[in-house]
């Protein structure tokens, strides 16, 4: 087979398997790519990066405007990073040996910073031409919009890219910056990429607000605040040693410590739930950067997607008093007994 061939057959046999979109990146696109993020710190004879997405379903978003964030953690967070995607990549690379050709599956971080190789896999997917870059820096696709997560396979297979899909989307409306609990998205900072002669900007992102919000360290994204939350002495601390962040690495790192503290000072049965559900859970349900984008483009009419409904974030406030009292009550199953305390 020749290369356009061994895509196509890639490209079919990816997409039976559980991909909803698979794209092709030469290694030329990756030249002015910083040098700790090049995919050849992890195969030094990478030719072609491969990138597959899967859908994060358009119904989670609902439940979550409904409060119910357990269904979206399960399976358009942690079941899609934990499971379905690992096998995916894993059959991708075994069909790319199957064809002689090498395949390395590359995992997203794991939270281990600054010792092994990593790549951002967004940046891939705009390079493999699947999508572009929202302000937020989260990835946009014509057909899925911001509902996607992405895997990524080396190979040494020398395979042409597929053409670039870039400033089809995103109108820098800043609906995903207004929206973001964590106030981490700048609405005029912004962040230049370079991609084949092309300079791509998004937004600033404050990596340490995304991560505190994002793990339930504020007021908004606890799964059920008390009325004494407080965590300005934490904040205080933090804000010190963010001083000497080099990166946005630093600052998820500081982030990360920070919303422990935050937890264990204000905990809650969910909390203890992350192991379960995936590496992370989305305690801000991404109300920016997912849900208020994907109301946006629907509304505008951007998308492929045919649904009856256009989706809005608008949600019944009778709705979240109830939700609220089953929190406040602890509805919640014990992560020890399986029971529910009704009190």
């Amino acid at each position: 087979m020749n290369s356009n061939e061994i895509k196509e057959e890639l490209r079919s046999y990816a997409l039976k398997n559980g991909a909803d979109m698979l794209g092709f990146a030469n290694i030329d696109r990756f030249n002015d790519a910083p040098e700790e993020y090049h995919p050849r710190n992890i195969y030094p004879k990478v030719k072609t990066v491969v990138v597959m997405g899967i859908r994060v379903l358009r119904g989670l978003m609902e439940s979550l405007d409904n409060n119910c964030y357990i269904p979206y953690n399960a399976h358009g967070y942690g079941g899609i990073n934990e499971q379905f995607m690992r096998d995916l990549k894993q059959k991708v690379a075994c069909w790319l040996e199957d064809h002689g050709c090498s395949g390395v599956p590359v995992i997203q971080w794991t939270g281990a910073p600054h010792q092994e190789p990593i790549m951002c896999h967004r940046t891939a997917a705009v390079a493999a031409g699947l999508g572009e870059f929202g302000w937020s820096k989260v990835f946009l696709s014509k057909r899925f919009g911001p509902l996607q997560r992405f895997g990524i396979v080396l190979t040494d297979a020398d395979l042409p890219s597929d053409p670039l899909q870039l400033d089809n989307l995103c109108d820098k409306c800043m609906a995903c910056a207004r929206a973001c609990p964590g106030k981490a998205i700048s609405n005029k900072e912004s962040v230049a990429i370079n991609l084949d002669g092309r300079e791509i900007r998004h937004a600033k992102v404050d990596m340490y607000r995304c991560t505190v919000a994002h793990h339930g360290g504020l007021a908004e994204t606890h799964p059920c605040a008390p009325d004494n939350f407080d965590t300005a002495d934490i904040e205080a601390r933090y804000a010190e040693l963010r001083k000497k962040s080099k990166d946005d690495t630093d600052d998820y790192v500081l982030g990360m410590a920070a919303v422990t503290e935050m937890n264990r000072k204000h905990p809650h049965p969910l909390f203890s739930m992350v192991s379960i559900l995936g590496r992370s859970y989305a305690h801000c349900g991404a109300k920016g950067c997912y849900r208020a984008c994907l109301a946006h483009l629907e509304q505008r009419g951007l998308l492929d997607g045919n649904f009856t409904n256009k989706y809005s974030t608008a949600r019944s406030e009778d709705k979240r008093a109830v939700n609220k009292a089953r929190l406040v009550k602890g509805i919640v199953r014990d992560a020890r007994g399986g029971k529910a305390d009704q009190e």
